[in-house]
């Protein structure tokens, strides 16, 4: 007998994320690794003269347009949203398509998305999105949302 006990592992570990699968940005992922989001925007997707980073908005009202429900977001993040939202339809097909899926997700509000519906927006085949977003390592935050069923 071994004395060597099994891992156990939590049910949503183990799910694998399929082209319904949805995906959102992670901002805690962010705060707990070596990297610095601000820093990334500014010199790897050269946005830094374009949006105004105002340290003095913390916080901004948004009213969900379907159900009219009004809810507080980070100044920063509503920043990021209006630029990437304004962003030519081109814009994936001239960076890596990790950044491509930042992008596309933070224009939606980072409100969790498929895998199918950010291929349509990254003009990618959903399997290419899925292989490269949907195993386990984290790019940029790039979480998948596994509920527990």
């Amino acid at each position: 007998m071994t004395s060597n006990p099994r891992p156990k592992f939590k049910m949503s570990s183990l799910k694998r994320a399929t082209p319904t699968t949805r995906f959102y940005v992670d901002y805690d992922w962010w705060e707990k690794s070596n990297l610095d989001l601000k820093t990334y925007l500014l010199t790897r997707l050269s946005i830094g003269d374009t949006v105004n980073f105002d340290s003095s908005v913390d916080e901004v009202d948004l009213v969900d347009m379907e159900t009219g429900e009004v809810r507080r977001v980070d100044g920063f993040q509503y920043a990021l949203q209006n630029y990437f939202s304004q962003l030519p339809e081109d814009f994936t097909e001239h960076t890596s398509l990790v950044d491509a899926v930042f992008c596309v997700l933070l224009a939606n509000a980072n409100q969790p998305m498929t895998a199918i519906s950010i291929s349509e927006k990254v003009n990618r085949s959903p399997d290419v999105v899925l292989r490269t977003i949907g195993g386990p390592q984290i790019y940029q935050g790039i979480r998948a949302v596994l509920e527990d069923d």
